[in-house]
């Protein structure tokens, strides 16, 4: 793996501490979209308040008047080489199709990477702007001074398994001992996952043997019935779909130390963000309310990713790939968002306590990528969190309701 060189920049402990606690708290950017739109180039206050136009563009108050925010351009990483229904349906596809990113003046373009150390590399580079990689694969960068910043969470319900065949006689972590485990690549989360649960079972690396088996889970759970692997280590979303076919799996418990555990974060790339925060801003903007629509009603939602990503129909048809793509993406959705509540009255997505970011941390230790020690206050960056949950979720709500179910 390569990460370009980089000096990192540190906050103050304090300065951090502010950050935090002022983006936990909605400030004044209420959305006039919550009253009657407003129109463009007419006057307006507070500066920095949001609104939709008469256009139905999402406006800011800029120098006394409600202004449309200039036609950008950005480049999403996506952590799989194969696109599927998880979050390119929810946080693309969907605000695509809908004309989220339009309201924004966005373009928004897509690219694959063999997984989250490779959407590190790709954003620190510079080869795409965002992207969700997993935070191990994030701090691991930020260790080697990738040139990347953390702004949020993606997957903020941990979602990785380990899941043996039902068949064969494997219950615990000790059973595994000199045993072959699936994983779907060493640049993948699956790989500091399956590493972070060995060792929190006090097992290590070197007592199983890792297999790369690729991201399809159709041939890792081949693999597994096979008896090439005796375990996989995937996430909720592909089994789901594996088991609406008809495969049974039998899961071992996570240990105790992954609860409040985070997976994909957002990760951009840090030089842009210092230079244009306000386009990160927009692009989460568009991907919460892609969140909200999708939770709202999936199969809408798929229907969506299926017509902006065709390519994810492998061949088949719509109607033969929805049932499957409808399960793996509402699993998806489940590790996305809140535990509690209703899209309607999520009003804080993409928050991480600071408790959770420092689970995250220990998480990534006990997998062995990271120096121990390493400065939360060094690589992340929620100030555009406030703003960015700061739209109205009645007309999305409302707009995925009047589909079919």
């Amino acid at each position: 793996m390569i990460f370009s060189p980089r000096t990192r920049i540190k906050k103050t402990g304090a300065g951090l501490f502010a950050l935090l606690v002022a983006s936990s708290v909605l400030i004044a950017v209420t959305p006039a979209a919550n009253a009657a739109s407003v129109t463009t180039g007419s006057k307006c206050k507070p500066d920095r308040a949001i609104a939709v136009s008469t256009t139905g563009k999402t406006v800011t108050c800029k120098s006394g008047t409600w202004s449309e925010y200039k036609q950008e351009s950005l480049t999403l990483a996506i952590a799989s080489a194969a696109f599927s229904p998880k979050e390119e349906f929810a946080i693309h596809a969907v605000p695509k199709q809908l004309g989220y990113q339009a309201a924004e003046n966005l373009t928004v373009s897509i690219v694959p990477t063999t997984g989250s150390i490779d959407v590190v590399n790709v954003v620190s580079a510079g080869r795409a702007d965002i992207g969700g990689a997993d935070l191990g694969s994030a701090m691991q960068g930020i260790s080697k001074n990738a040139n990347v910043t953390v702004i949020g969470g993606l997957v903020v319900n941990f979602p990785w398994r380990i899941a043996t065949d039902p068949k064969q006689k494997i219950s615990s972590a000790a059973d595994l001992k000199g045993k072959k485990i699936g994983i779907i690549g060493f640049g993948s989360g699956s790989y500091p996952y399956a590493k972070a649960w060995l060792a929190g079972n006090g097992l290590k690396e070197s007592d199983v043997t890792l297999v790369a088996t690729g991201t399809a889970i159709g041939p890792a759970t081949l693999a597994l019935q096979s008896g090439q692997v005796d375990a996989i280590a995937y996430y909720t979303a592909v089994y789901a779909s594996q088991e609406l076919a008809g495969t049974k799996f039998k899961y071992l418990a996570n240990p105790a130390a992954l609860t409040g555990v985070q997976s994909l974060a957002w990760v951009v790339n840090k030089d842009k963000f210092k230079a244009n925060p306000e386009l990160f801003e927009r692009f989460l903007r568009t991907a919460m309310k892609g969140l909200i629509y999708s939770s709202t009603n999936v199969r809408a939602a798929c229907l969506l990713g299926y017509a902006e990503i065709p390519a994810t129909l492998v061949g088949s048809t719509v109607e033969a790939k929805l049932p499957a793509g409808m399960a793996a993406l509402g699993a998806w959705l489940k590790s996305a968002t809140p535990t509690t509540g209703v899209p309607r009255g999520w009003k804080k997505l993409s928050f991480i306590t600071p408790e959770n970011w420092k689970k995250s941390q220990d998480y990534t230790a006990a997998a062995g990528t990271i120096v121990a020690g390493l400065d939360l206050a060094e690589f992340l960056d929620v100030s555009l969190l406030t703003r960015a949950n700061t739209f109205d979720r009645s007309p999305i709500v409302n707009a995925a309701n009047s589909q079919a179910k």
